[in-house]
């Protein structure tokens, strides 16, 4: 029987889709470099914020204007990361029902901790997840497992009772990395063929499909 279930933030608990690009995009204007349509950011999002900017900069775009576009990134989103994003519709029911079966919920995302904790207390606010943890010192992002395997320490369950929800193959191998089962979220930002592929245990077309694999 499932007692933890851990969830990625973005693609997963909300669709941050839109600001994400938005704040990339002013970092790239800022640089003078081109910009991308949002629907790109499916795929430079996931593995953190350097990552993303690297994705969409132009190729051989050197550190020092990396951290750049680090700054300008970091500016705009402070100011502008509720501008779109929401909860996935059926999410927070879902995180109702969990609670309601004694299961406890906690986050984990490669997004900058002071982020996440913003958004998932803005977002969810009257839901109590036992711990959430953004990119923050100490921890590899995903898909290192140690952040995962310390969220399960302190919850004290065994990793058999543990499910990790996420939209991204970076979801699926944090999940096997730490021996966890991984259900990857269809109504994310990648969808069925890269989740299929990373080897998902299970795979929900909607959040309340997940019910089924407690």
């Amino acid at each position: 029987m499932t007692q933890f279930c851990i969830f990625d933030l973005d693609g997963t608990l909300v669709n941050s889709l839109e600001d994400l690009a938005a704040a990339t995009n002013h970092a790239l204007r800022q640089q003078g470099f081109p910009t991308h349509p949002t629907d790109a950011y499916r795929h430079f999002v996931g593995d953190g914020i350097l990552m993303l900017l690297r994705r969409a900069a132009p190729e051989g775009t050197g550190q020092e204007i990396l951290e750049q576009l680090h700054r300008g990134f970091d500016e705009y989103y402070a100011a502008h990361c509720f501008d779109h994003t929401r909860p996935y519709p059926g999410c927070a029911e879902l995180l109702e029902i969990l609670s309601q079966k004694g299961v406890a919920c906690a986050v984990l995302s490669n997004k900058p901790d002071e982020f996440v904790g913003e958004i998932v207390k803005r977002l969810y606010p009257d839901f109590s997840f036992s711990s959430v943890f953004g990119k923050r010192p100490g921890f590899e992002k995903k898909p290192d497992p140690a952040a995962l395997n310390e969220m399960i320490r302190q919850q004290g369950v065994s990793k058999k009772s543990c499910l990790y929800i996420g939209d991204s193959n970076v979801d699926v191998y944090t999940a096997h990395n730490a021996g966890i089962r991984c259900c990857g979220a269809l109504w994310g930002f990648r969808g069925y063929e890269e989740l299929k592929q990373a080897g998902a245990d299970y795979l929900a077309a909607t959040p309340m499909d997940i019910c089924r694999y407690l």
